[in-house]
């Protein structure tokens, strides 16, 4: 069967529950996690773990005809990080394995060789690097993505106007660019929205002032990583974007202007924020359209 398939983890998952019903009701273990054939057990006892290791590896044997692997399975100290899923666990953050690191570094090394040679457009490359991305941000990997990021028109030049793609996938890859200059302030506020926290209970918590709670989301809608229809009704949304006459102009101009006097100016602010994002994508596609155009010295110095 196979590794990977949604079919082979739940077979796994239904063999495998025996082994889960031994440790926690036989062994008694209180910390014991487990995703298919990975898991780790928690103690303060190094004796206590090698015990059950020998335990675990003896019912394996006999009940359900596995063993242990002899180089993966060890007691390790947390202080020191303990592998599990492709990242070194610690007490207060997770990266990834440096072999994995240097797997992906090579394998984009490989892609820049191929895009070079036209064996590849910008389109392929972006579904590699997504799915590479969305496994790096499990981890504390802020800057490192930020980097690869900020390298990707570097990498991978425009070579014609056919790669100048109007598709999703290419202005969400430019959201993300924007996106990696936020402040991580505004990132927790962010992940308190997602929790369904309201601006008053986010101010609360935080003990910060609703102002800069208000900040924060301004500043994530114009990077784009928080929908302007996320936070306010639809209705303010249309009604607004049909009275702003640009992203630029003052706030007090607006609202003078607006007969709703409900609206507030940081409702005004975030959709203001909305539409200089999208000025924003569409400006960084013109500047890389026109890129494609100039030398290949040229297009590195503009870059």
């Amino acid at each position: 069967m196979p590794l990977g398939s949604h079919t082979s983890q739940f077979f796994a998952n239904i063999y495998l529950n025996e082994l889960d019903q031994f440790v926690k009701h036989i062994l008694k273990v209180k910390y014991y996690i487990r995703y298919v054939d990975d898991f780790i057990i928690l103690s303060n006892s190094s004796k206590e773990l090698e015990e059950y290791k020998e335990k675990i590896n003896v019912f394996l044997k006999e009940k359900l005809k596995l063993e242990l692997h002899p180089d993966k399975s060890k007691v390790l100290n947390i202080k020191r990080g303990i592998p599990f899923l492709g990242f070194r666990i610690f007490f207060h953050y997770r990266i990834p394995r440096k072999a994995n690191i240097r797997k992906f570094q090579n394998k984009l090394k490989e892609l820049k060789e191929l895009y070079k040679e036209s064996q590849l457009n910008r389109e392929q490359v972006i579904e590699y690097l997504e799915g590479w991305m969305a496994y790096a941000k499990q981890g504390n990997t802020y800057k490192y993505r930020r980097n690869l990021l900020r390298n990707f028109n570097k990498d991978f030049p425009i070579k014609s106007k056919n790669e100048i793609i109007r598709s999703k996938k290419i202005k969400n890859f430019f959201k993300k660019y924007y996106a990696s200059k936020i402040e991580f302030s505004s990132q927790k506020t962010l992940l308190s929205l997602r929790k369904g926290l309201s601006i008053q209970q986010i101010a609360k918590e935080r003990v910060i002032k609703e102002t800069s709670v208000w900040a924060h989301i301004i500043n994530l809608i114009e990077h784009g990583q928080l929908a302007v229809w996320f936070i306010m009704p639809k209705k303010k949304i249309v009604y607004l974007l049909q009275r702003i006459k640009d992203y630029s102009e003052p706030l007090k101009q607006i609202k003078e202007r607006i007969s709703d006097k409900e609206i507030t100016y940081d409702e005004i602010a975030c959709v203001k924020a909305h539409l200089k994002m999208k000025e924003r994508i569409k400006q960084k596609i013109k500047t890389t359209s026109a890129l494609h155009k100039l030398p290949a010295k040229q297009q590195e110095k503009a870059q």
